[in-house]
């Protein structure tokens, strides 16, 4: 990551969501095989799904969505689980991923398919979902997270709860003292915004970084109950994958960071912070 410039207006907004979508459209076809063979990535993915049963709705008829779905993992785990799942990308390419998954799969409900950035989503009614997931940081990826944030408050049913992932403001840190960047970092820890770093200058788009506080006040803007707030993770694994291979060590270090993961002196440990939000009744 570095550091990049607020951007101004709604031709700048355009752009950066031209961005996300060539970025995301380029890597569809290898964006599962970028995380299934690494034994830390599964980990996580598990302690995430673990974290997001505790929010699901118990009534199976429930209605949920998976927003910035990518090739649809977590929505295709809640359509699996019974629940009538719709999913939404800004990559229409990530959408025909989804769209080949779905066709091996029997379920009785005909799941939406919705190309769209979650700050811009009028194709979907208001107050339409019981549920809504976002892993993979489609907050942060949004143009305007204000109003990403106030667009699924929007569609969520009274009741209904959200789970979101993000990046953490603290993780990103490090690369600014690495590069000796001090007015970089100065910008980064104000206002939270960076660049996403590819190859390719054209697909190079904003990201925000939140921290916990971020988080609370944003939630509170919006009048939505916080529920959880964790990061993930906070046991540094991803040095140490091999540690993981053990079924043994494996249990336990579940076990320690489901332990750790909520302590707010332990947030700053993490890449990603996850937050679940319930709209009042």
């Amino acid at each position: 990551m570095r550091a990049g410039r607020r951007a101004g207006g709604s031709h700048a907004g355009n752009r950066g969501k031209a961005a996300v979508e060539r970025y995301h459209d380029r890597v569809a076809g290898i964006y599962d095989s970028m995380y299934e063979s690494d034994p830390y990535w599964k980990w996580y993915f598990e302690i995430t799904w673990r974290h997001i049963k505790r929010f699901l709705p118990r009534d199976i008829s429930a209605r949920c969505i998976d927003v910035g779905c990518g090739t649809g993992r977590w929505g295709l785990k809640l359509l699996k689980s019974g629940y009538r799942t719709d999913f939404l990308d800004i990559s229409e390419r990530m959408i025909e991923h989804v769209r080949k998954k779905l066709e091996e799969i029997r379920s009785g409900h005909q799941p939406r398919l919705v190309r769209a950035s979650i700050d811009e989503m009028p194709q979907l009614e208001s107050e339409g979902w019981d549920f809504v997931v976002g892993e993979g940081d489609p907050l942060g990826c949004a143009g305007n997270p204000d109003r990403a944030m106030k667009e699924l408050v929007r569609i969520l049913k009274p009741g209904g709860v959200m789970v979101m992932s993000v990046d953490n403001r603290i993780a990103g840190v490090e690369h600014y003292i690495r590069e000796g960047d001090l007015d970089g970092l100065e910008s980064f820890l104000r206002n939270g915004r960076t660049n996403w770093v590819t190859d390719k200058e054209e697909e190079r788009f904003e990201i925000t970084a939140f921290s916990p506080s971020d988080i609370r006040e944003m939630c509170a803007a919006r009048r939505v109950e916080l529920l959880s707030l964790i990061g993930k993770t906070v046991l540094p694994l991803r040095r140490r994958p091999e540690l993981l291979k053990d079924p043994r060590y494996r249990e336990r270090l579940t076990a320690i960071e489901e332990r750790l993961h909520a302590r707010e002196d332990a947030l700053g440990l993490a890449s990603h912070l996850e937050f679940a939000a319930r709209k009042p009744c």
